[in-house]
């Protein structure tokens, strides 16, 4: 009987150790899942989480930035952007999302600098280059 119960004991912990893991690893999954409904204080609520856990992680940096930046929260998205980029050096798409943002912020010159880096790291939206550099030429 003891046996018994020191192996349901033990295959109890395994779960709740196992569970603990998982729902780390998917903490990133439930915050896009957050995102893509439009709740975005949920999404930077669990991506912080997140970070807690792995605050190291580009991508959670990413993933945040983004919902920061639908909320019009710039300064944070800028932040997480910029915590991305310096994880991950060639991580075109937080240039892109930072040079959303100083779109947002009209700072033109700055989002062209980093659209040319998330071309050179893999990510390009030619038709969104095409409109900062018209709004560039428009501030000279």
């Amino acid at each position: 009987m003891k046996s018994i119960s020191l192996v349901v004991t033990v295959m109890f912990l395994a779960l709740l150790a196992g569970g603990t893991l998982a729902f780390g690893q998917n903490l990133e999954a439930r915050g896009i899942e957050l995102s893509n409904a439009g709740q975005f204080d949920q999404a930077i609520s669990t991506f912080t989480q997140g970070l807690n856990q792995k605050p190291n992680d580009p991508n959670l940096h990413y993933l945040r930035g983004k919902a920061y930046t639908a909320k019009g929260q710039y300064g944070q998205a800028l932040e997480d952007f910029s915590a991305a980029i310096k994880l991950k050096p060639d991580y075109g798409q937080a240039y892109f999302g930072r040079a959303m943002v100083y779109v947002y912020q009209e700072k033109y010159d700055q989002a062209l600098e980093d659209l040319h880096q998330a071309e050179r790291n893999g990510y390009k939206d030619a038709d969104f280059l095409k409109l900062v550099r018209k709004r560039v030429g428009e501030k000279r």
